[in-house]
C-alpha cells in the first residue's frame, strides 16, 4: 500500500499549499481519501489516470475536505475523453449532492440528477454512508480495499477510517475536537490488531496541550502522520517535540507530494 499526500493544508489560507486530499494505492487500483481542491489537477500533475480510481471517501462535511469533487465530477462527466472513468463517492450525510448538479450545470429540472442512488449511468456515483457505529461501520469493500468508518465529533457525521488491504492496517482520523477527547478507540484499543499507520488532522488539536502526548503515545501503530496540520497552531517544533515525548512511534510531519509505502 503507498500513500500520496496530495494536499496536507488546513485550510486555503497559505501559498502553494493545497486542501485534504490524500492517494491510496494499491496494486494498480487508486482511491482517494478526501478530495479537497484541486483535487483533479494534482492527479494529472502525478499522471495519475482517473480511470484508475477505485473509489473516493471523504471523512466529514467542511469544505476544504470535499470542494475539489466539484471540478473532478465536471471533468469528468462533461469530457468525452473520460467516458472510460466510474467510480463511487461515499460520503456523510450533511452534503448535498442534488445541489451540485445545479452549480455545476444551472439545470435545476436535473436537480435530482445527483441524489444518492444516482442512475447508473453516471460515471461518478454518489453514495452517502449513515453515521458509523462506535464498534465501527462497514461502509466500502471491493475485494482489493475494505473501509471501515468510525464516529468523531469534529462536527455532525464526522468520521475516522479504517482502511485495509495487502495485509496492511492504516487509519484516517479525519478532524478531530482541540482535546482529542475522540481519539479514535480503534487506534489506542489494546483489544484491536496493531495498525500500521495513523494519520492524524492537527487543524484544531493543540500539539502542545499538555495531555497530547499521553493521547498520541498510546496509538499502536508504527508511525504517526501528522497531516491537515496548521502551521500557526502546530509549528514543525512542536511535531519535533511530540515525536521525542512519545517514541518509539516514528512521528512525521506531512507534506504535499509526501509519499508513504508500507
Amino acid at each position: 500500500m503507498k500513500l500520496t499526500f496530495l494536499g496536507t493544508s488546513h485550510g486555503i489560507t497559505e501559498k502553494n499549499a493545497f486542501c485534504s486530499s490524500t492517494l491510496v494505492t494499491v496494486g494498480g487500483a487508486q482511491y482517494l481519501v478526501d478530495v479537497g481542491a484541486p483535487v483533479d489537477t494534482l492527479l494529472l500533475n502525478r499522471d495519475i489516470p482517473f480511470r484508475d480510481l477505485r473509489g473516493a471517501f471523504i471523512t466529514h462535511p467542511h469544505q476544504d475536505h470535499y470542494v475539489g469533487l466539484a471540478q473532478l465530477t465536471y471533468t469528468v462527466e462533461d469530457f468525452g475523453c473520460f467516458a472510460d472513468v466510474a467510480f463511487p463517492v461515499y460520503a456523510p450525510e450533511g452534503i448535498d449532492f442534488s445541489a451540485l448538479n445545479v452549480f455545476l450545470w444551472g439545470d435545476p429540472r436535473g436537480h435530482d440528477r445527483y441524489r444518492v442512488e444516482n442512475p447508473p449511468e453516471r460515471r461518478i456515483r454518489f453514495r452517502v454512508y449513515p453515521d458509523a457505529d462506535p464498534a465501527g461501520s462497514p461502509i466500502f469493500d471491493d475485494g482489493t480495499l475494505r473501509v471501515t468508518a468510525y464516529p468523531v465529533r469534529h462536527i455532525p457525521h464526522s468520521h475516522a477510517f479504517l482502511l485495509e488491504a495487502e495485509g496492511k492496517r492504516v487509519v484516517f482520523t479525519g478532524d478531530l475536537l482541540r482535546d482529542l477527547s475522540d481519539y479514535p478507540r480503534v487506534i489506542t484499543d489494546p483489544g484491536k490488531e496493531p495498525l500500521d499507520l495513523v494519520v492524524t488532522e492537527a487543524a484544531h488539536v493543540r500539539l502542545d496541550d499538555p495531555d497530547t502526548p499521553a493521547i498520541l503515545g498510546r496509538s499502536r501503530t508504527k508511525t504517526l502522520v501528522i497531516s491537515h496540520r496548521a502551521p500557526g497552531r502546530n509549528p514543525l517544533s512542536l511535531v519535533e517535540a511530540l515525536a521525542e515525548r512519545i517514541k518509539p512511534i516514528e512521528v512525521v510531519a506531512a507534506h504535499d507530494g509526501m509519499i508513504v509505502e508500507i
